[in-house]
């Protein structure tokens, strides 16, 4: 069966734009949760904000910006499982690298913008 050239062209624009739209669906369908962060100690619980503030002068163990695929809105206290990404909150260059703001505090449950964070978490340390 023969087409013309216009109806060809439509046939392969429309078939060009199927398959991207397809394409782009398949990428946005992955399992990547949102990334959120909070501070942490050394055994996973969450802390108060201010102990990772870049800031933060005082003593009194280690604390961490830990992100991963965790609901907003925990509450200081509670335990967060196995599976986040550690940052140092002093280290300016890794909470860039992980999609953090270089300085400042950073509230509990903040959404990661990007950066290696907003993938599926790891257990680098950047620290």
């Amino acid at each position: 069966m023969a087409f013309s050239n216009r109806v060809r062209g439509a046939l392969t624009t429309t078939v060009l734009a199927t398959a991207a739209t397809g394409f782009l669906a398949g990428c946005g369908t992955e399992d990547e949760e949102e990334q959120v962060a909070y501070c942490t100690n050394e055994d996973g619980e969450i802390v108060d904000d201010d102990y990772c503030d870049d800031d933060y002068r005082g003593g009194g163990g280690l604390f961490f910006l830990y992100l991963g695929a965790f609901r907003p809105g925990l509450p200081v206290g509670t335990v967060l499982p196995a599976g986040g990404t550690r940052v140092n909150p002093a280290d300016t260059a890794a909470r860039q690298r992980y999609g953090l703001p270089g300085t400042g505090k950073v509230t509990g449950g903040q959404r990661v913008t990007g950066g290696i964070g907003s993938g599926a978490g790891g257990s680098g340390s950047g620290s």
